[in-house]
């Protein structure tokens, strides 16, 4: 795994281009997701709103190197035809520059992508599918709203490797009400069986305005109890282990050398420029030492007619002096298995709070390495840390 950046190394920079159009939304989801209406999506436009944006944001980050990273998310960024994806591809190695083999993604969903589509993809230069697979129990599938099936899941991992692609991950929901641990272990196996480079493992959450959010205020029960969720996801980690996937981030695992290049830029407080309908970027502002942090119009025709217009709307900024940078390096280095680099000012700040974690078995400091890594057992209460540590 490539550890944390250390502290004061100069940023790395990626791309996150969303993709709002779905062919339905599902019940739990909160992503800003729009369903195509009787005149279909406007996949053209949209593709000229982003090349817009693209052409007014770059400005704001001048200097930087290349893009380690780009990453389409969504909504289902697959819908899309691939000569869009291409293009915004190499509009963005124009305009900011891609390094040598950057990691590109798209988020795909099985039943919705034929084995066509995914070679149109991997001809575009895309080079690494997330697959919204969420499980392989027809059952729970079913319960989740998802209209992919076990054999749809199955199929698309064969279709995509026969496309060309070596960079597949694979999502699970687990925690789900009724789910028994052997059912849940159950996934994983399935999942280990086809062999991905990345598997991310995510617990039911419920969303107020949602489907299941109305659900959960009329009393039902749509997630395990607290201790269900617990033997889940200790067993779930070391189900991975044992395959050869290793945990990194508290959701994620992959095979040695194949983690997430985008997300990690998340994780270690680095930049992501944000394109897209309800797109978030973060910028650092290396006058202050804080940054910048904001999410794009939500509304895919306001956004398109803004950015069209060469005025991309920005929806909501929070402004982040270097006080606010330091408590968001200490919540996200957290998540990661290897720790959060930790240097003078984090020291300063919070030493205090990390030696009475640590007494408490919650933390481990390791000065040798200049890294706070939280113990098992501080990874299950990983948000109570947090609060404590910087609070």
């Amino acid at each position: 795994m490539r550890p944390p950046s250390p502290p004061g190394a100069a940023p790395r920079l990626g791309v996150y281009v969303h993709y709002p159009y779905c062919a339905q939304r599902c019940p739990y989801c909160d992503f800003n997701v729009v369903q195509p209406g009787p005149e279909g999506r406007p996949d053209a436009r949209y593709r000229d709103a982003v090349l817009a944006e693209l052409a007014v944001r770059a400005a704001d980050y001048p200097g930087r190197p290349p893009a380690v990273s780009l990453y389409f998310g969504g909504g289902t960024p697959a819908l899309w035809p691939a000569s869009d994806i291409a293009a915004v591809i190499e509009a963005v190695d124009a305009r900011l520059g891609l390094v040598r083999g950057a990691e590109i993604t798209v988020e795909a969903n099985p039943g919705e992508i034929d084995a066509a589509g995914l070679r149109a993809l991997r001809a575009a230069g895309v080079n690494r599918l997330s697959l919204g697979t969420q499980s392989f129990d027809a059952a729970l599938l079913a319960r989740l709203g998802r209209r992919n099936t076990p054999d749809d899941n199955r199929r698309c991992v064969d279709a995509a490797r026969a496309a060309g692609f070596d960079n597949l991950s694979l999502d699970l929901i687990q925690a789900v009400a009724g789910q028994s641990l052997a059912a849940a272990l159950a996934d994983v196996a399935a999942v280990v069986a086809l062999g991905p480079e990345h598997v991310s493992t995510y617990e039911l959450t419920i969303h107020p305005r949602t489907p299941f959010g109305a659900r959960a205020d009329r009393g039902e029960v749509l997630t395990a109890d607290e201790d269900t969720q617990v033997l889940v996801y200790e067993a779930t980690r070391r189900a991975l282990r044992a395959a050869g996937i290793e945990p990194y981030e508290i959701s994620n695992a992959a095979r040695p050398g194949r983690e997430a290049v985008h997300n990690m830029l998340y994780w270690t407080m680095d930049e992501y420029l944000a394109l897209g309908a309800g797109a978030h970027g973060f910028r650092h502002c290396p006058d202050d030492g804080g940054g910048v942090r904001w999410e794009n119009e939500r509304h895919a025709g306001r956004y398109m007619a803004a950015a069209l217009a060469g005025r991309p709307g920005v929806r909501a900024e929070e402004r982040l002096d270097a006080t606010a940078l330091l408590d968001e390096r200490a919540l996200t280095g957290l998540r990661l298995d290897a720790g959060l680099p930790v240097d003078a000012a984090l020291e300063a700040a919070f030493g205090a709070n990390a030696a009475r974690l640590e007494a408490r078995g919650l933390l481990v400091r390791s000065p040798g390495e200049g890294r706070w890594r939280l113990t098992e057992a501080g990874r299950l209460v990983l948000n109570q840390v947090v609060a404590e540590l910087c609070g």
